[in-house]
């Protein structure tokens, strides 16, 4: 290993990502592990084990220190937007306070957001060249940490990502006849099959379990049954964790 010589992290404890509709992302690629590979991928993000990230067109590639002496290499693929996420794309921007121009600059809404960086399956495809398949493994949860802290410094990006570029989005803009098209806010944050897991029993064991992506979903889910207002109770829930764990008697 040669840790300590690749991206440092910003956020040295709690949630990684700073946006909602990113930290939705790395919510729905630890619901495929455990919370202990979870904590250990968080834990070799903040080694400064992801040694490089690259990005071309809609994919992004990453080096990743690990158990061999030659890094290994993650990427992910973001799918292209198709008809109807077009259709609702245009729809958002349209309604944005600092128009397409401040949308273009990384001034957008979680609105757009959640529409540009839509739920993992489906839309996202990653792959790693270490033993550990089909994943996620360590390497690709601590490459999207990386990647969204990157994300909240160069929030523009998401359009590249999705294949939007400045002279192909007025395309987007120009596409229809109708302004108002209908949009499902459900399907566009969850999917068009959404699954919310039933309410936790027996109940998390301690507050360290908040950070176990599937137990904090169905805590949210048991709290409201709109989709945004369960976000907002899973990041609430994590920066009260954050900070429950940093304070320290006088």
């Amino acid at each position: 290993m040669n840790g300590g010589r690749g991206i440092r992290a910003r956020a040295r404890a709690g949630a990684f990502g700073g946006h909602m509709w990113s930290r939705r992302w790395t919510s729905d690629l630890e619901s495929g592990v455990t919370r202990g590979e979870a904590y250990l991928a968080r834990k070799a993000a903040r080694a400064d084990r992801v040694l490089s990230l690259e990005h071309a067109g809609r994919s992004v590639r990453c080096d990743v220190d690990g158990s061999r002496p030659e890094p290994f290499t993650v990427e992910f693929t973001f799918a292209p937007l198709d008809a109807a996420d077009s259709d609702a794309l245009r729809t958002a921007l349209r309604r944005e306070e600092g128009g397409v121009l401040g949308a273009l600059a990384g001034n957008f809404s979680d609105t757009v957001g959640f529409l540009l960086l839509p739920a993992v399956h489906g839309d996202t495809t990653y792959s790693c060249r270490c033993p550990v398949q089909p994943g996620p493994c360590l390497h690709v949860l601590a490459a999207a940490y990386i990647m969204v802290e990157w994300w909240d410094a160069r929030p523009d990006v998401m359009f590249a990502l999705r294949g939007l570029s400045a002279e192909n989005l007025g395309a987007v803009l120009r596409g229809g006849d109708d302004d108002e098209v209908s949009v499902d806010v459900e399907e566009a944050l969850w999917g068009t099959e959404p699954v919310l897991p039933t309410v936790p029993s027996p109940e998390p064991a301690g507050l360290e379990d908040l950070l176990d992506a599937p137990v904090t979903r169905r805590l949210a889910a048991a709290t409201t049954n709109d989709p945004l207002e369960q976000l907002r109770v899973v990041a609430d829930l994590e920066d009260f964790l954050d900070a429950f764990g940093r304070y320290r008697p006088r």
